[in-house]
């Protein structure tokens, strides 16, 4: 029996590890393409497994790509709260809110895939997966929630949750307005257009900053 449960957990520590490989492909794949493009097919090559094999890891492209928001999430939110934590000025709005600026802005591969989380990501999962992620996010939200809190002494009780998704909304947004198609993007070369050509960085760190002042002058 010993030797079964030892052949047992080291084939679990195999499936983690092949596991993990085929979500470090899939990301590293990604950013170097865009998520239309990316086939699983791709990503089974290039891990080196039968297309099949790949299904039996993650049952959908959505599937694969919800587990990297998820990994790629879990570094962010480790980055944002632990410099809201050594942060010593509170109701600084612009040193606050340049703490998830700057971590978004090292990150335009994770604001990509946010950027699709529930228009596509989440169109072809499981209702479990669907309340798994959202759990997550639950629980990482209401622990920066109060990081945010703590640093914006003008925050109501539970309103750091709120506050997150509202700037939440603006990494869509601004993401989807900074980053139009190739043609569009060619057509806003032209001076005519220019006023459409935006910087996400400049502009999602000036929106967020105008959000968290109009709650804090309400």
């Amino acid at each position: 029996m010993e030797k079964v449960l030892r052949r047992r957990a080291i084939g679990e520590i195999q499936k983690e590890e092949r596991k993990q490989a085929i979500l470090d492909t899939a990301w590293n794949l990604f950013q170097a393409t865009n998520y239309e493009a990316l086939t699983m097919s791709e990503v089974a090559e290039a891990v080196g497994l039968a297309k099949g094999t790949l299904f039996l890891y993650f049952k959908t492209k959505e599937s694969l790509f919800l587990a990297i928001v998820g990994q790629q999430l879990n570094l962010w939110f480790a980055e944002v709260n632990a410099d809201l934590k050594a942060l010593n000025q509170p109701n600084d709005i612009p040193l606050t809110s340049s703490v998830l600026s700057q971590a978004l802005e090292q990150r335009p591969s994770l604001v990509r895939l946010l950027a699709i989380l529930h228009t596509i990501l989440e169109r072809n999962i499981s209702p479990e997966e669907t309340r798994l992620f959202k759990r997550y996010l639950l629980q990482h939200f209401a622990e920066t929630g109060q990081l945010l809190e703590n640093c914006l002494p003008f925050l109501e009780p539970g309103k750091g949750v709120h506050l997150l998704l509202q700037s939440y909304a603006l990494v869509i947004g601004m993401w989807h307005l900074t980053d139009p198609a190739p043609i569009a993007a060619a057509i806003l070369e032209e001076s005519e257009f220019r006023p459409f050509k935006l910087n996400f960085a400049t502009e999602f760190s000036a929106a967020i900053q105008a959000l968290w002042r109009g709650l804090q002058n309400d």
